[in-house]
C-alpha cells in the first residue's frame, strides 16, 4: 500500500539516513540483511501506531475539525457521529497530530503545533537503548481491533 511504503521509508531514512542503491536495486552502502531488518522495524512501529490509534475517534475529530474549518461541508454537521464523510487528508492529519486531550477547538486552533520536527528520533533512541536491559519486564498491550 503507498501509504504504509512512504511511513517506512520515511522512518527508515531517519534511522540510516539516504542509502546509495546500485543501478539494478541492490544496496550499495550497507548490507543488504541489515537494511531488510531497519525496514522490517519500521514496519513494526506503523503496525503498533495503527494498533494503538482510536480510529472511530479519530474521524470523528477529523470530520468535525472539517466542518468547523471548511464551510463547504456544513451540511454534514448533525451526522459527523456516526460516518466520517467528506474528510479531507489535512484534517485527518490534524486530527492525529493533536496533542489536547477532550474535544478540540479547531476555531481556535485549527493546526497542531509540529515541535517534535527537529528532534533526531532515531538516536535518542540509541542512546536510552541500553537501559532497556533494566527495565521491568511489560507484555504490550494492544487494544482490541475493531473497535
Amino acid at each position: 500500500m503507498p501509504n504504509q511504503l512512504a511511513v517506512v521509508r520515511s522512518l527508515r531514512q531517519d534511522v540510516i539516513g539516504p542509502q546509495h542503491h546500485y543501478l539494478f536495486g541492490e544496496i550499495a552502502t550497507m548490507p543488504p540483511e541489515a537494511y531488510d531488518s531497519v525496514t522490517d522495524a519500521m514496519a513494526a512501529i506503523l503496525e503498533r501506531v495503527a494498533v494503538a490509534v482510536d480510529w472511530r475517534r479519530l474521524l470523528v475529530e477529523a470530520s468535525w475539525r472539517h466542518m468547523t474549518l471548511h464551510p463547504d461541508r456544513k451540511e454534514t454537521l448533525l451526522r459527523y457521529q456516526s460516518e466520517a464523510t467528506g474528510v479531507c487528508g489535512e484534517c485527518l492529519a490534524e486530527a492525529l497530530l493533536q496533542e489536547n486531550v477532550g474535544a478540540p477547538d479547531w476555531e481556535r486552533e485549527p493546526n497542531a503545533e509540529l515541535r517534535h520536527q527537529a528532534v533526531d528520533w532515531a538516536a535518542v533512541v540509541y542512546n536510552v537503548l541500553q537501559h532497556r536491559r533494566g527495565a521491568i519486564r511489560h507484555e504490550y498491550r494492544t487494544p482490541h481491533r475493531g473497535r
